[in-house]
């Protein structure tokens, strides 16, 4: 047998806390002497282990005092099943709820990197947009289950960070900083370039769904919010036009070729 002494130096719990656990019921000692000192079996022992590791697990004591104390085999399993599922439970609620959040951060960082400034008010959309599931209620909207399944896979997630989506956050920076450069100017060229570069090889998407794609996220008039960051009615349109421009110069420069 341990006191409580030896107890608490063996499984580094506190005497207090040892104490404690015999008043609440949780862990009571075998024996108690005349004297008022508690003595602990190796049964006892393994309780208090158990006790730890579900405490560490992050569970409450009023939940697991059902599950150390339950006398039969069978009672004491299906306890640990429903407590262990009930905190699974909780432990995916709480990852979709980091998910949700990390989305919603870099919605902001992204917004940030287009706009170097932004409003309260701002963030606040952004985050109600994302934790709201605008974008997958957009698509279902406006799209059919095929479409959406590519468009989901091949275009940039603004609620991410990974590769594709930070080469496009670096085109519509660019796109910003050019907007108001002629059409066919060398950096508004430069920049058609790139962007049908982009589209050539990261989305990889039927030119239809692409088009339709387009239509659908264009704001109709000037001061429509825009419903994807960094793409207002101005910004597409002069999207729009270098593309269609480097279009134009590269079938003049194939009339030309063959002319030769």
């Amino acid at each position: 047998m341990y006191l409580v002494g030896q107890l608490s130096k063996i499984t580094d719990v506190s005497v207090r806390t040892l104490h404690y656990y015999d008043e609440i019921g949780l862990l009571t000692p075998s024996k108690k002497s005349d004297t008022g000192y508690r003595y602990y079996t190796k049964d006892d022992l393994i309780k208090l282990q158990q006790i730890i590791v579900l405490k560490k697990l992050g569970f409450k004591l009023s939940q697991i005092k059902p599950m150390i104390l339950e006398n039969t085999k069978t009672t004491k399993v299906e306890t640990w099943k429903q407590v262990f599922e009930m905190e699974i439970g909780k432990i995916q609620e709480e990852k979709q709820r980091l998910d949700a959040l990390e989305q919603s951060l870099h919605g902001v960082l992204h917004a940030l990197e287009l706009t170097g400034d932004v409003s309260t008010q701002f963030i606040l959309d952004i985050i109600q947009s994302v934790q709201s599931d605008h974008i997958d209620s957009f698509l279902h909207r406006n799209f059919t289950e095929e479409e959406q399944t590519i468009l989901i896979k091949q275009m940039p997630n603004l609620t991410t960070h990974d590769e594709k989506t930070k080469k496009w956050m670096n085109l519509l920076k660019k796109v910003h900083q050019t907007k108001r450069e002629p059409v066919d100017s060398k950096p508004s060229q430069e920049l058609a370039k790139e962007m049908m570069e982009f589209i050539q090889q990261e989305l990889q998407i039927d030119d239809a769904i692409i088009d339709k794609y387009w239509e659908k996220i264009k704001p109709e008039n000037s001061g429509q919010s825009e419903k994807v960051l960094g793409l207002d009615k101005e910004t597409m349109e002069y999207i729009e036009q270098i593309l269609d421009r480097y279009e134009q110069n590269g079938k003049e420069a194939e009339g030309r070729g063959e002319a030769n």
